[in-house]
């Protein structure tokens, strides 16, 4: 039947392309998504008035595409009578001035009914529909009760076209035996379109273990689950467990090493900074947040803090592979979930747990060591603190840990990292707010982080870690696109890191954003890859700086190592707030490198997470472009203007840090084909 459909879709575009070509003027209308009216010479051709657009919309997908007057007073005004056509007739003079309804545009007239002039008209959503995979007129809601319950029925007939066309694809690829990064893609599609379709899950999974990525086939199977639960109230069937179960039995959960570049004359001469064992990895553990158990919802912030202290010290061990806390706090008050549930989806080997019981005023901290493999305790601890000795208390606690984990412990180091802790737990909290409103891309929850900041700063002014974070928060602030004055962030983002740095020269953050700064605002690679080999000298476990190398490697179009770095950052922070970042400096290094069709998987794994990212959205366009997907791009093409309107080709090499390179002039081409103005 779906391929019937898919069929008969075609035979309707060929029909259709014939009469508009005829015709000579052709009206794009695009209706999935945001809604968009391009004229035959490319001009905006929406109406301000939202309820003239929803008569557009409305003659779209009405039967015969034509509607009588009385017809659309009732279902956009709720009316009927002289009031209501007068309101239909004022609509239609808003179209005209844009479309030309009365000289034989966009809209037919006669006395009682409107039409579409079809023959004149391209409309996504019903030639293309599965190019379009969006939510059908997502601005158009609340126009009138009647148009709200048409629209409602009109995106429930819109999706099942949809989904059909989405994995028709995937079937169609799967008979063919396309390549695993052909299908990835096109199963990332249907479940960025449909979250609950277990099909296109289970061909997503086998794609990557064929790929050799077992550990993101769990973790899609985790978030198809998760996703059924929340919508459906369902578990996954049985062929989909069945799946995951045979997965995991031949995966294995220590992180590989990362194997060494490929050898190239090419790549020799771009590549900068320590050699390539420096990608190699060693047992992997997550410190899971701690549960507080006493009652009292100021003991959040001192659990936090314990749980920041031991991932910070736990990395500075060498040879250990040390999750970050953003990817692990997703388990926060998770208790039901078994070790090697939790193992899999983090790819790690140990677990660390804990809760906080209070009792007078003394608290009592219980700490747990677990294999995440075999599912069993590997040690068991209590320690009492009084409060005032809060924060000596990890310390103790990573002491008696870290004994544990490694025979070779230099205390030196603990006694080092106790030196660089703020003397007022009041900064430490204010920072570690500060760092969760940061990872928030709500644009006001992001503005919250400055001010906590500042109170940290204020209360500890030589505090490192704190100048660093709010460094970055400056170069995030650029690069969403939310800098009134991107050059006067770009200066105060060099002066915080250049003051983390005067207060502690080994802050491995603080190295590693003056790199990014370097690489992204300044396009000083030299300084940027200096930078980030120091900061991963001290720290190997620092997702966030594996990946602006990655990027950095990327824009230089060192592509074999921009992959292996963003894989090694991706690994250590599998859950990190911006994986949607990580997935598009994933998909800059395939792009780089001419693996085409993984950059396209990134890009809808980006997408996946943040469909307001333009980043992600340019990553998939030149993607779709260069992989010969030119339908597809122009398509996606669509989306990327519809978030990021002002985009042309002048503007994007100018800001893009990678201009002065040869693939820059190949993006930019790539982009005017799909459709990106030039100017």
């Amino acid at each position: 039947m779906a391929v019937t459909n898919v069929t008969s879709i075609a035979s309707d575009q060929e029909t259709s392309a014939r009469l508009r070509a005829a015709s000579g003027r052709i009206w794009k209308i695009y209706l999935a998504g945001v809604m968009r009216v391009i004229g035959p010479l490319g001009e905006n051709a929406l109406p301000t008035a939202r309820k003239s657009r929803g008569l557009i919309a409305y003659l779209c997908l009405a039967p015969s595409k034509r509607a009588s007057r009385n017809r659309l007073a009732a279902v956009l005004w709720d009316k009927s009578g002289d009031l209501a056509r007068r309101s239909v007739r004022q609509a239609l003079y808003d179209i005209d001035r844009l479309t030309g309804v009365l000289t034989g545009g966009l809209i037919c007239l006669d006395d009682d009914d409107v039409c579409l002039n079809d023959d004149a008209c391209w409309i996504d959503v019903l030639e293309e529909p599965g190019q379009y995979p969006d939510r059908l007129l997502d601005d158009l809601d609340g126009l009138s009760d009647t148009f709200d319950l048409w629209l409602s029925g009109e995106r429930i007939s819109f999706e099942d076209r949809v989904r059909t066309s989405l994995y028709a694809e995937v079937t169609r690829l799967q008979a063919e035996s396309a390549p695993a990064d052909r299908l990835t893609a096109a199963a990332r599609k249907v479940l960025s379109f449909d979250p609950t379709h277990e099909g296109a899950v289970r061909v997503l999974m086998k794609a990557l273990t064929d790929l050799g990525d077992h550990v993101q086939a769990l973790r899609e199977y985790q978030r198809c689950r998760a996703e059924l639960r929340r919508t459906l109230d369902v578990p996954p069937s049985r062929e989909t467990v069945r799946l995951h179960e045979a997965i995991r039995l031949v995966s294995s959960r220590s992180v590989p090493a990362v194997d060494p570049p490929r050898a190239s004359a090419a790549v020799a001469t771009k590549a900068s900074g320590p050699p390539a064992e420096r990608l190699a990895v060693g047992p992997s553990i997550a410190v899971l947040p701690f549960t507080n158990l006493s009652g009292e919802p100021q003991h959040d912030y001192t659990i936090a803090g314990l749980a920041e202290d031991l991932i910070a010290m736990l990395s500075r061990l060498p040879g250990f592979v040390v999750i970050s806390r953003l990817s692990t706090r997703m388990f926060k008050d998770q208790a039901d979930r078994s070790p090697q549930d939790i193992g899999d989806l983090l790819d790690v080997r140990y677990l660390l747990s804990g809760s906080l019981r209070v009792a007078g005023e003394r608290f009592r901290l219980n700490v747990e060591l677990s294999d995440a493999i075999r599912g069993i305790v590997l040690g068991y601890q209590e320690v009492e603190e009084r409060f005032s000795d809060v924060l000596d208390m990890p310390l103790h606690l990573a002491d008696e840990i870290l004994r544990q984990v490694t025979p070779n412990l230099r205390r030196a180091e603990l006694a080092r990292i106790r030196a660089k802790r703020p003397e007022l737990l009041n900064a430490y909290d204010y920072f570690i707010q500060a760092q969760e409103n940061m990872h928030n891309f709500s644009k006001s929850v992001f503005d919250r982080a400055e001010y906590m900041f500042d109170q940290a700063l204020m209360l500890d002014p030589n505090y490192a870690a704190a100048l660093a974070g709010r460094a970055y928060w400056h170069v995030l602030r650029v690069g969403q696109g939310w800098s009134a004055d991107p050059a006067l962030d770009a200066q105060l983002a060099s002066e915080f890191a250049a003051r983390a740095l005067d207060n502690d020269p080994d802050e491995p953050m603080a190295l590693g954003i003056q790199g990014h700064i370097a690489a992204y605002l300044q396009k000083d690679f030299d300084l940027a890859f200096e930078r980030f080999d120091a900061a991963l000298r001290l720290n190997p476990n620092a997702a966030a700086v594996w990946v602006w190398s990655a990027a950095a490697r990327a824009w230089e179009e060192d592509g074999v190592r921009a992959i292996e770095e963003a894989k090694r950052g991706s690994a250590l922070s599998p859950f990190d707030p911006l994986m949607y970042f990580f997935n598009t400096i994933a998909g800059m290094a395939y792009l780089v490198d001419a693996q085409y069709e993984r950059a396209i998987e990134c890009g809808y794994r980006s997408l996946r997470d943040n469909r307001r990212y333009t980043a992600g959205h340019r990553v998939l366009v030149l993607g779709l472009m260069l992989a010969g997907r030119h339908d597809e791009a122009r398509a996606a093409v669509h989306r990327l203007l519809a978030v990021e309107p002002t985009m042309t080709i002048e503007r994007f090499r100018a800001r893009y840090p990678g201009a002065a390179r040869p693939h820059a002039d190949l993006y930019c081409e790539a982009f005017a084909e799909a459709g990106v103005p030039r100017l």
